[in-house]
């Protein structure tokens, strides 16, 4: 199953979380990213506070979705809740899809990266320093390696894609 995650990073390398992506507007180029990955797919994986966010402003989108909620508790009775990836993997492999699509936060990125489920990363690099976002990171020791596959600037953010080696 190939795996796209895709994240938006601020210049100092901190993941831009849902409460401070207000503070400015994404350019039209890069606005729907996560969307436009998720429709290719079929599918959007998400934390709770995510799906919260989104679920209002974009039901519409999500209603087209397969949405898997990663969450310890049921997240609303509408969408799939998984308590790990590998949960949320296997409920989506049954439904018949072969790409994912892991949209946010920070838990959830980091839990898809700390069992080494990342095939893809999208990453909307931001010309903005912030504190307080969310860091990526995997367990322990781990370390997994990505190489560059394209780079553009999208309206002044940098759009980097990277796949796994």
């Amino acid at each position: 199953m190939n795996i796209k995650l895709v994240a938006n990073l601020s210049a100092n390398g901190e993941l831009i979380l849902a409460e401070q992506a207000n503070a400015y507007q994404a350019p039209p180029e890069i606005s729907g990213m996560a969307f436009e990955k998720a429709m290719e797919c079929g599918n959007i994986v998400m934390g709770k506070t995510s799906y919260d966010m989104f679920s209002g402003i974009a039901a519409g989108i999500l209603a087209n979705l397969e949405v898997v909620v990663l969450n310890p508790e049921k997240a609303d009775a509408e969408v799939y809740t998984a308590k790990t990836p590998d949960d949320a993997m296997k409920h989506l492999e049954e439904m018949g899809f072969d790409k994912v699509c892991i949209a946010g936060g920070t838990m959830t990125f980091n839990s898809f990266l700390e069992a080494g489920l990342a095939d893809e990363i999208f990453f909307n690099l931001f010309p903005v320093v912030i504190h307080g976002g969310g860091v990526l990171q995997t367990a322990a020791g781990k370390i997994l390696d990505f190489k560059l596959e394209s780079a553009e600037n999208c309206g002044g953010v940098a759009s980097l894609h990277y796949i796994k080696k």
